[in-house]
């Protein structure tokens, strides 16, 4: 993993949404997710939306029975709450980031891609166009290379044409009968901008020591602060926490720095779920001078953070059926299971 200096998360700053669903639930799925990639990341950057795969781990829920469903509510944390409870808050919650008076741009789209002849459910076909508002569309898997133009068109379609080639014609064959496909896109400015003018080039130390030359930007202004400490005396025991809001104030990137020069790998263990909400009420408007590797610079780094294997999501004794999901026959989990991927864009905040 390389030497970052940062780790940073995009946070609501409100849920007002009348639910028992938490922001700590939010918060606890995100970090756990982190960790999964984390623990299987070699040398890469890791870049992902906890908000996709919430949702796309929704839409299957809803096809989900028995012990399936038992053990993707328990994964996702939603233990707490009702049976059916989170599908009210995923709907409220995609409204409510989609809003079209906000001063950012958010789009959300789902689909569902049947084999031809292969029968939904009506009920299914009903909840997931109430919940997610997904669209159903008909298509021959036998024909991969067609399916794969025409999905990777759909998604390109619904993500301002960022994200390209999210699927290849291996990811489907004669057997498949289903793709469940989430797209999420964020455009956002921040409200207090670094000028371009102010970017200089800086080293940037890696895991294995070596430096690089990357271009950093700058600003000096009041923005929410904080330096906070693990309670040990170990280098990297004190580290700071930055907040930057976008224009809004509804969105924001939260950044946690060492004090000092350490590895990543020293401060990724701080960033806990239970923190995050303290960092957010703890922070503190003042004035400071903030340094930020150019966003684009970083990403363009990055390798394709794709997530074959949901065993840190999804722990199920195989098969797991979706008896739910089909009037023809059960479909099996592990039939679904290779052809779940994340595939993050490269985009500038």
């Amino acid at each position: 993993m390389a030497f970052l200096g940062l780790f940073s998360l995009l946070v609501l700053q409100s849920l007002a949404l009348g639910t028992t669903f938490t922001d700590e639930t939010i918060a606890e799925l995100s970090v756990n997710m982190y960790n999964h990639l984390r623990a299987t990341g070699e040398d890469e950057n890791i870049l992902f939306s906890p908000l996709s795969v919430t949702l796309a781990m929704g839409m299957l829920e809803l096809g989900a029975q028995g012990s399936t469903l038992k053990e993707i509510r328990h994964s996702m944390g939603y233990d707490s709450l009702r049976n059916g409870e989170e599908f009210s808050f995923l709907k409220d919650l995609s409204h409510m980031v989609t809003a079209e008076d906000s001063q950012y741009v958010m789009k959300i789209a789902n689909s569902l891609f049947v084999q031809n002849g292969f029968h939904i459910s009506e009920e299914f076909l009903q909840l997931i166009k109430k919940y997610f508002n997904a669209e159903i569309n008909h298509v021959d898997f036998s024909q991969n290379v067609a399916v794969a133009n025409y999905i990777n068109k759909w998604v390109e379609n619904n993500t301002n044409s960022l994200l390209k080639d999210l699927v290849s014609p291996r990811d489907f064959d004669a057997v498949t009968h289903l793709a469940l496909i989430n797209a999420v896109y964020f455009k956002g400015s921040w409200k207090s901008q670094f000028r371009p003018e102010n970017t200089r080039t800086f080293s940037f130390t890696k895991d294995d020591e070596s430096e690089v030359q990357i271009p950093m930007m700058y600003q000096q202004g009041e923005f929410y602060y904080g330096e906070f400490s693990d309670g040990s005396n170990e280098a990297g025991g004190i580290y700071q926490v930055l907040e930057i809001p976008y224009e809004g104030d509804v969105i924001s990137m939260m950044l946690v720095l060492s004090r000092q020069e350490v590895p990543l790998a020293t401060l990724e263990p701080l960033v806990k779920a239970q923190l995050i909400e303290e960092w957010a009420n703890s922070v503190k408007k003042q004035k400071v001078e903030v340094y930020l590797p150019r966003i684009k610079s970083l990403l363009g780094m990055q390798k394709d953070c794709c997530i074959s294997d949901f065993s840190f999501v999804i722990r199920v004794n195989h098969p797991a059926t979706l008896k739910c999901l089909s009037t023809n026959k059960a479909l099996q989990f592990h039939a679904l299971k290779e052809n779940w991927w994340h595939k993050p864009s490269d985009f500038v905040l």
